[in-house]
């Protein structure tokens, strides 16, 4: 107490102190801590740093466009640009992706912190899932240089952009905070989420417009089957909505399928808080 005081100065005593930050506030301000440390992660050392969170997309649009386009002959909505139909749906995508791979991976890669230090492990999910709607915010900018040269219109549709964010992000949380638990105990899950991202993407209707699924449902069992996985799968209507508004600058028009997304959004963050309380009691030995 005395080295203490020293260090404050004479006169210390008397000074008010500054008052105490709640338990929120400081959770709030790990949180942000651990955000920002996630984000400059992602690309330390890199040349481009953050420039990677525009080319990937950037990329892949390209290599889509030409593969799927080009040779195989699909094409987006007519009279609509085909790259800003791709982006539309491919960044939402890749938010969702890249989410569910970091949660995975988020308490065996600081394990480190987990055997040492006691504090909230499940901010260290939470700020991954974070981190990849930061990049997901800045990759959106993409999407304005297509707009131009496509002059696709622009309006009060933008207005559902927020609301389709959160309802992905609450997605992204649900399901990563079961899948960080999980991991801890079967590690190879970090391998089949990678190879479950890559079959769940053709499930989504990314590359080529609904209608080619519709079609595709009046095919006996195999359609039947498609038809139900199809409009089960979350990211069918969230990628949908962002087509509804980027492409056509109209409201989302599936609302069922977003009020499905918001109920199955708030059950899997519901669910994923009560698995991942339930396992972490033996993180620290685990890992």
């Amino acid at each position: 107490m005395a080295s203490t005081q020293a260090l404050r100065g004479p006169g210390s005593a008397s000074r008010p102190r500054a008052p105490q930050s709640g338990p929120i506030a400081r959770r709030l301000e790990l949180l942000s801590e651990l955000v920002r440390r996630d984000v400059r992660a992602r690309y330390h050392g890199s040349v481009l740093g953050i420039g990677w969170t525009l080319i990937n997309p950037l990329v892949f649009m390209m290599v889509y466009a030409v593969v799927f386009g080009d040779i195989i002959g699909i094409k987006g909505p007519s009279g609509k640009s085909y790259a800003v139909f791709i982006l539309s749906g491919l960044l939402a995508w890749t938010f969702f992706s890249q989410a569910l791979v970091m949660a995975a991976s988020s308490i065996i890669a600081n394990s480190g912190v987990v055997r040492k230090v006691a504090f909230p492990w499940m901010l260290l999910t939470v700020s991954s899932v974070i981190a990849a709607l930061v990049n997901f915010l800045i990759s959106l900018v993409l999407l304005v240089p297509f707009m131009i040269l496509a002059k696709a219109p622009v309006g009060l549709p933008l207005l559902a952009i927020p609301p389709l964010v959160v309802v992905t992000f609450g997605l992204c949380l649900g399901l990563g905070l079961m899948l960080a638990a999980g991991s801890v105990y079967f590690r190879d899950l970090q391998y089949l989420i990678n190879l479950a991202t890559m079959i769940w993407f053709y499930l989504t209707p990314v590359i080529w417009p609904f209608t080619r699924y519709e079609g595709f449902f009046r095919h006996g069992t195999i359609g039947l089957l498609a038809h139900i996985v199809v409009y089960a799968n979350p990211m069918t209507w969230i990628v949908l909505s962002f087509q509804d508004v980027f492409v056509f600058n109209r409201w989302p028009q599936h609302w069922h399928g977003l009020i499905y997304c918001t109920v199955l959004a708030v059950a899997l963050i519901w669910l994923g808080i009560r698995v991942f309380r339930r396992l972490r009691r033996r993180f620290a030995e685990e890992i």
